[in-house]
């Protein structure tokens, strides 16, 4: 998967290298590989002991959250955020951030659980991405779209995340209390995911891609 998160960020940004800031870093694994690949990656992790890991095994430059304040504006080729944004509880400020550090012609890369997907919809209540109390937002593509263009990003397409539905269906059929629960996950996600090839946005879980881009006397 960290490999594919890679082939995403290349493709849409259409660099090889450049500047990475990946909010919600984690462990490190992506942003090491990241930086491996020729990347300048910044970090920004909450969690004490995932930062304090991923400094010490991969020598990653790893910000507390307040410390996105600190960095320079139009700094950033992309910025990631994969399944992040749903945790924040000032969603628009950290919109307002992403904006000011994205270069002019950036691209942030946004993945979220789908609340109007088949699995949400056949789960419902059950639902794992609804992932409550963790989770304090819950978008779909309309209102992913409303939200960037709200915050001054311009909406620029959007991608799934394939393999997404079959854990979150395995874990919606263990909330329920399914025995097999594995098994069952497995056969619906499969199902969801042959349903959702004919309507990309009922998919479980999307990635969305939006730009910073060239205003006229450098306005942004």
């Amino acid at each position: 998967m960290l490999d594919k998160k890679k082939i995403i960020v290349e493709s849409n940004t259409k660099k090889r290298n450049g500047r990475l800031l990946d909010i919600g870093s984690g462990t490190g694994h992506f942003a090491a590989l990241m930086k491996n690949n020729g990347w300048e990656v910044t970090g920004i992790e909450p969690n004490n002991k995932a930062r304090t890991y991923a400094v010490k095994r991969f020598g990653l430059s790893i910000l507390q959250p307040k410390g996105i304040s600190d960095l320079p504006e139009n700094s950033f080729d992309c910025i990631t955020l994969w399944h992040v944004l749903e945790h924040f509880h000032e969603p628009f400020k950290h919109a307002a951030e992403i904006k000011r550090l994205l270069k002019p012609g950036g691209t942030c890369i946004v993945a979220l659980p789908n609340s109007n997907s088949y699995d949400a919809e056949y789960y419902r209540e059950y639902w794992a991405a609804y992932d409550v109390p963790r989770h304090l937002w819950h978008f779909t593509p309309r209102t992913f779209e409303l939200f960037a263009v709200k915050a001054g990003l311009d909406f620029n397409g959007i991608k799934c995340l394939p393999l997404d539905v079959f854990y979150i269906s395995a874990l919606s059929e263990k909330y329920k209390g399914t025995r097999l629960f594995f098994l069952a996950g497995m056969i619906k996600g499969l199902w969801f995911a042959v349903l959702s090839c004919f309507n990309r946005e009922k998919r479980s879980s999307l990635i969305y891609f939006l730009k910073k881009n060239h205003k006229p006397n450098g306005k942004t």
